[in-house]
């Protein structure tokens, strides 16, 4: 039987109770139906996993004791940046969830030329806080102890200030000869960046800014992909080829 993984940022300590926030224990309890006596797992991003074990049935207030803790490292001996070009809510969502279960350790969102969505500061803002929380369902998900990191929406050109300067920079574009296999393997605990554009594609400018930026296109195979897709599935290709798969 499959032990339900919440997070919560509060410190842990073994031997101590916590009671969860209302969402956490309306989840728990009205949705996921968990008794008294049941055991949950507990992570606050610190490493750790927390055994603990529920003390009543409150939806609103669920006391948990906890009881033993274990290092878990489920990482990658890759670190991976996804700079995504914004796109359109399901996509956007898509795409964060499934590269946070894939192992990526931190995503730029950028609006890029063809970014077909026009939002206020205070909505971006809203934006950002949903997708952390995509990422946190996402690590309870796959059994990450360590929370990825989305930074504020950026433009293109603010990349700058951000990007490592020792890190291996890759675009896609279609017309691209080179693959990932033409790529130096020599990448083992290296900082790999990833940028994908948005559903319209790069336009020529960003892709000679990318050039100048040091990023190399790569082509991935001859179908377009969707730009949700993209993502997630060169984050999977870099993976089985340098990574933990």
């Amino acid at each position: 039987m499959r032990i339900t993984r919440l997070y919560q940022p509060n410190a842990l300590q073994c031997g101590e109770t916590i009671q969860l926030n209302h969402d956490a224990s309306n989840h728990l309890i009205r949705v996921l139906r968990t008794k008294t006596g049941s055991a949950v797992t507990l992570f606050n991003g610190d490493g750790f996993d927390y055994f603990c074990t529920t003390l009543d049935n409150n939806t609103k207030k669920t006391t948990l004791s906890i009881n033993s803790k274990s290092a878990t490292n489920k990482e990658s001996n890759l670190n991976i940046t996804l700079i995504q070009g914004l796109s359109r809510n399901e996509r956007m969502e898509n795409c964060i969830q499934k590269s946070v279960e894939l192992g990526v350790n931190k995503i730029i969102p950028v609006i890029c030329q063809r970014s077909n969505i026009k939002l206020s500061k205070e909505k971006l803002t809203k934006k950002r806080t949903h997708w952390q929380k995509i990422i946190i369902g996402a690590c309870e998900q796959s059994g990450r102890c360590c929370i990825p990191v989305i930074t504020e929406v950026i433009s293109v050109n603010d990349l700058d200030t951000i990007l490592h300067s020792d890190a291996i920079k890759l675009t896609l574009n279609p017309t691209a000869r080179t693959s990932l296999k033409n790529i130096n393997a020599d990448i083992l605990n290296k900082n790999i960046e990833l940028f994908i554009g948005p559903e319209g594609g790069l336009n020529e400018e960003e892709l000679l800014y990318l050039k100048d930026k040091q990023f190399k296109e790569i082509g991935f195979g001859p179908r377009v992909l969707r730009t949700e897709t993209a993502g997630p599935a060169v984050i999977s290709a870099i993976q089985m080829l340098w990574g933990d798969f």
